[in-house]
């Protein structure tokens, strides 16, 4: 099936506006965000690109552990690159909202892109992802701070700046906890497809802007625009190394893992100097 036709068969779909407006015009509205569908049909359209490789390289350990928390137990996941697993700075990684601790390890091989960076000269880290971060409002739970935090620094990773990272609604998170901890406690924030609101910009931006930050976002994605106008106000306040942008890709696996080797690039390089 040619491109042209698809891209008919899909217009035609959405609620009639095909028939009414003629295909032509009703996908350039529907591109122009004027009508409904352009998040639906951009994978329809080869706008959201494939999942890359990962990097050829043997990753460091990856360990599964179990944390006293209040009230019971929490799971954290621990990545390390090759060969130490004592004295690193620490990423704390927030999961999307249908993932848990190990979909950055499963999904994503974010192991491999740690390996990888470190190979190729950039200064070490650990990632610690965990399960469960968010409370029910999806913001940020006391569980991080309260409880990994210190078992993380128990096993010998210093934890007095981290850095955090996260996609999707993790990504959200990332920031909200950046904000809140401040330029003291986090040397650097990176997330990908944040999903942010309007409001979240206005209240982010200057708690923000003095924490190196990372922000990259799919030219389809529906979180591209929020995260536009925080990349825009924390560049502005330019009181800290504000990076990424609006790329190519939808709110998926594939455009998170093609961010990553940046990312991991970013958040070394600042907590290098931590």
């Amino acid at each position: 099936m040619s491109i042209f036709t698809r891209r008919r068969v899909l217009i035609t779909g959405i609620g009639g506006i095909a028939a009414l407006a003629g295909a032509g015009t009703a996908y350039g509205l529907v591109e122009e965000d004027v009508l409904p569908g352009r998040y639906r049909l951009a994978p329809y359209l080869g706008k959201c690109g494939t999942m890359p490789p990962l990097p050829k390289v043997a990753p460091g350990a990856v360990q599964q552990v179990r944390f006293s928390a209040s009230g019971g137990t929490a799971q954290a996941v621990i990545g390390y690159p090759a060969g130490v697993t004592k004295n690193l700075p620490v990423v704390v990684l927030l999961h999307g909202s249908d993932g848990d601790a190990r979909t950055p390890f499963d999904v994503y091989g974010i192991q491999h892109f740690l390996a990888d960076a470190v190979r190729r000269g950039a200064a070490p880290f650990a990632v610690a992802a965990i399960d469960a971060w968010a409370d029910a409002q999806w913001r940020p739970a006391p569980v991080i701070t309260r409880d990994l935090l210190p078992f993380l620094r128990d096993r010998g990773l210093p934890t007095s700046r981290i850095g955090l990272l996260g996609w999707s609604i993790g990504g959200r998170g990332a920031l909200l906890l950046a904000s809140s901890l401040g330029a003291d406690r986090v040397a650097a924030v990176a997330a990908a497809s944040p999903a942010l609101t309007r409001s979240d910009d206005a209240t982010l931006a200057p708690a923000l802007a003095g924490v190196p930050a990372s922000l990259t976002c799919g030219r389809d994605d529906p979180f591209a625009a929020p995260t536009r106008d925080l990349l825009a106000r924390l560049r502005r306040a330019g009181r800290a190394e504000v990076t990424g942008g609006i790329h190519a890709g939808c709110h998926d696996a594939a455009f998170r893992r093609r961010m990553l080797p940046d990312q991991v690039a970013f958040l070394a390089r600042h907590l290098s100097r931590a």
